[in-house]
């Protein structure tokens, strides 16, 4: 048995009084969106069916709540990683320029450092000569007496 799609207009008062198992599809499909019409037709004001309408918006409302926060924050840890991931090569190509502008520098930095430190290594090693050179004299001394 096929069942034909009939839009909320094209219920007739005769489809009304079927019983809900002979059109199931046509009655769930035609109720909900043709609720204020079937209301008026049958001499009821359009607002009367609308608190439980209301109550089952919100219903669903509150049912969505915990799924849209659960895919808000997935959509928002995967823009963070896409947004890492296009970001990393900007990023490394940022460092390697900074290492690039910085090496004259560090390259400079070294040299004064080495000029200052010359004095003081050239004092150690005379001092170190120096005790070298008396330990050598008396180690000789010993030997020959």
């Amino acid at each position: 048995m096929t069942t034909k799609q009939v839009t909320p207009e094209q219920v007739t008062p005769e489809m009304q009084k079927q019983q809900p198992e002979e059109q199931p599809e046509v009655q769930a499909q035609a109720e909900p969106q043709g609720q204020a019409q079937v209301q008026q037709q049958e001499g009821q004001p359009a607002g009367v069916g609308q608190p439980l309408g209301e109550t089952l918006h919100q219903q669903i409302a509150q049912a969505l709540q915990p799924v849209l926060k659960e895919l808000q924050q997935q959509m928002a840890q995967s823009v963070r990683q896409q947004m890492e991931q296009e970001l990393e090569p900007v990023r490394q190509e940022l460092h390697k320029q900074v290492d690039q502008a910085l090496e004259p520098v560090r390259q400079e930095l070294q040299k004064q450092i080495d000029q200052a430190l010359e004095p003081m290594r050239r004092e150690l090693q005379k001092q170190v000569d120096e005790v070298l050179q008396q330990e050598v004299e008396a180690a000789v001394s010993a030997l020959f007496r």
